[in-house]
C-alpha cells in the first residue's frame, strides 16, 4: 500500500466502515465533491455514526482542502496541530489554518487567535489574538466570543474588563455554547463584577447540564443539594451529581458520594460513598480525598485502617485544604498513629488555623498547654467531616 504525504493528492479512502454512515454522502464524497468529503471526515473526527478515526478524517479533510474548501483546511489544520511528536506536522497545520483564514474561515480566524495566544507555530502575541477572534466573532462565532470573554475577563491581550467579558459570554451563550452558559453562570453564582443571583447561575448551569456538560451537571446537583437558587431537591441533586460523576468529573463523584453517605436521595450506602469518594480522590480531589481518611478513620464502609486514613488526610492536607489538616494534626497530637508527634501536629494544625479553621486553633493551643512528656489519655479528636465542596475556580 502507498503512503500519501500532506501536499500530495491521496487516492479517495475506502474505509470498512462507511457503510454506517449515510452512504449518499459517502457516495458523493467519493465523486469528489469537496463538501461531501469535509462532512464525512468531520463524521471520524467525532466519531458521529462511525468509530472515531482520526487518521481518516485527515485524509477526507485533506481531499476537501486540496479543493480549496476553507472548512475542510481549518479542520485539517487544526487536526495537525494538535498532534504531537511528529516534526512538520505543527508548520503544516498553521499553513491550513492560514489558507482556511484568507478564505475568510470564522474557525480559522478562532485557530490562529488560540495559536498566537500560545505561541504555538507563531509568535505568542495576545494582541493579535485578540483581533482574530474579534475578526470571528463579528460574524457570531461562538468559540471565538467565548475567547473574547476570558481574554477581557482576565486582561489577556485586552485592558480587564468584567462587563464586557460577560457580554461575550452571553452571546455565545444565548446560542448554546455550553462553556459560556457555564461561565456565565458562574459568574453570577460568584458575583463577579454583578450582583449575585443564585437563580440567574442555576439558569445557565441547567442549560449546559442538558447539554451535557459535566461541571454544569456537578454544580447543579449541588445546588439542589444546598438549596441555592432553588428549592431543595435531593432526588434533583442526585440525579444531575450522577450524570456528572458518570462522566467521569470529581465534583461530580464527591457530590454523589456524600449523598449516598447520608442517605439524601439515595438509599444510604457507605460502599457506594467509599466507592465514589475514591474515584473524585484518585483524580487529586482534595475535599474527596478527606472525606476518604474519614471513612477509613471510622471505618464505615470499609474495615477501619488508621494508616490508610492518614495517607488520604496528607493528601488533601498537602492541598491546603484545612479539614484534612486539622485532621492530619489532630492525629499526630493525639498519638493516633502510635506516638505523640509535636512536631508534625504543630504544623499541621498551624496550616489550618491559618486558614480560620477554629477546631484547628483549639487543639493547637491545646497541644502548646500540654507538659513535652504528656500522656495521651483524652478521647481521640472529632474527625471533620466536610460537606459536598463548591470550587469557585471551576471552568
Amino acid at each position: 500500500a502507498s503512503c500519501n504525504r500532506i501536499g500530495h493528492s491521496p487516492e479517495p479512502p475506502t474505509p470498512e466502515a462507511e457503510a454506517t454512515l449515510d452512504g449518499a454522502l459517502v457516495g458523493r464524497a467519493e465523486g469528489g465533491d469537496a463538501e461531501s468529503q469535509f462532512r464525512v471526515g468531520i463524521a471520524y473526527e467525532r466519531g458521529e455514526g462511525v468509530e472515531a478515526d482520526p487518521e481518516l478524517a485527515r485524509r477526507w479533510y485533506v481531499l476537501a482542502a486540496e479543493q480549496g474548501h476553507a472548512g475542510a483546511q481549518s479542520s485539517l489544520g487544526q487536526l495537525l496541530v494538535s498532534e504531537e511528536g511528529e516534526s512538520g506536522r505543527l508548520d503544516e497545520g498553521v499553513k491550513w489554518i492560514r489558507q482556511a483564514a484568507e478564505q475568510g474561515e470564522p474557525s480559522a480566524w478562532h485557530r490562529l487567535g488560540e495559536l498566537h495566544r500560545q505561541g504555538r507555530g507563531v509568535e505568542p502575541d495576545p494582541v493579535q489574538a485578540v483581533e482574530y477572534w474579534q475578526k470571528a466573532a463579528e460574524v457570531d462565532y461562538a468559540d471565538a466570543e467565548y475567547a473574547l470573554g476570558v481574554a477581557h475577563e482576565q486582561g489577556l491581550g485586552v485592558e480587564q474588563d468584567d462587563e464586557a467579558a460577560r457580554g461575550y459570554f452571553r452571546r455565545a451563550a444565548e446560542r448554546g455554547h455550553v462553556m459560556s452558559q457555564h461561565r456565565l453562570a458562574t459568574i453570577y453564582r460568584e458575583g463577579r463584577g454583578v450582583s449575585r443571583s443564585a437563580s440567574k447561575a442555576v439558569s445557565w448551569y441547567r442549560q449546559a447540564a442538558e447539554n451535557g456538560h459535566a461541571p454544569s451537571q456537578a454544580q447543579l446537583g449541588y445546588m439542589y443539594a444546598t438549596g441555592d437558587g432553588v428549592a431543595t431537591r435531593y432526588d434533583e441533586a442526585a440525579r444531575w451529581s450522577r450524570a456528572a460523576a458518570e462522566q467521569g468529573d470529581a465534583d461530580g463523584c464527591n457530590n454523589l458520594a456524600v449523598l449516598y453517605l447520608k442517605g439524601f436521595g439515595v438509599d444510604r450506602d457507605p460502599e457506594q460513598a467509599l466507592s465514589w469518594f475514591r474515584q473524585a480522590a484518585d483524580t487529586g480531589h482534595a475535599s474527596a480525598q478527606n472525606m476518604l481518611g474519614n471513612l477509613y478513620y471510622s471505618g464505615e464502609g470499609v474495615r477501619r485502617d488508621l494508616g490508610q486514613a492518614e495517607s488520604w488526610w496528607r493528601k488533601a492536607a498537602e492541598q491546603e485544604y484545612a479539614p484534612a489538616q486539622y485532621n492530619l494534626g489532630g492525629m499526630y497530637s493525639r498519638a493516633l498513629s502510635g506516638a505523640i508527634d509535636r512536631q508534625e501536629a504543630e504544623q499541621w494544625l498551624a496550616q489550618a488555623s491559618a486558614q480560620g479553621h477554629e477546631r484547628a486553633r483549639a487543639e493547637l493551643r491545646a497541644l502548646k498547654s500540654r507538659p513535652q512528656d504528656w500522656d495521651p489519655s483524652a478521647p481521640a479528636p472529632e474527625t471533620e467531616v466536610a460537606e459536598t465542596e463548591d470550587d469557585p475556580d471551576r471552568v
